[in-house]
């Protein structure tokens, strides 16, 4: 059972009902949309505006603070033998034994 218009004749006369029916709309008309779309924005993402750098501004930080952090745990841990004081005994005691 086929569908209606399967064969593809209803194309040529829905063409021309959108090219009849459509017009372009005026400059006003243009201008107006644009206007509400760009109080729509999120001034978060508009690149150079106040509300982006604050933004960038706090990303930053949070990443410094997170550097920083990390570079002290690592400063922490190098101090101390990753593997332990007793391995470290134990290899001392072994050389003496030579």
């Amino acid at each position: 059972m086929r569908s209606k218009g399967a064969d593809g004749s209803f194309i040529p006369s829905l063409c021309t009902i959108i090219q009849d029916g459509s017009k372009l709309p005026g400059v006003e008309m243009i201008r107006e949309v644009d206007r509400r779309l760009k109080l729509c924005k999120n001034p978060e993402k508009v690149v150079g505006s106040p509300a982006y750098l604050a933004k960038k501004a706090e990303e930053e930080r949070v990443a410094a603070e997170k550097r920083t952090k990390k570079a002290d745990e690592i400063r922490n841990i190098s101090g101390e033998d990753p593997f332990g004081s007793e391995l470290g005994a134990t290899l001392d005691d072994d050389e003496d034994d030579e």
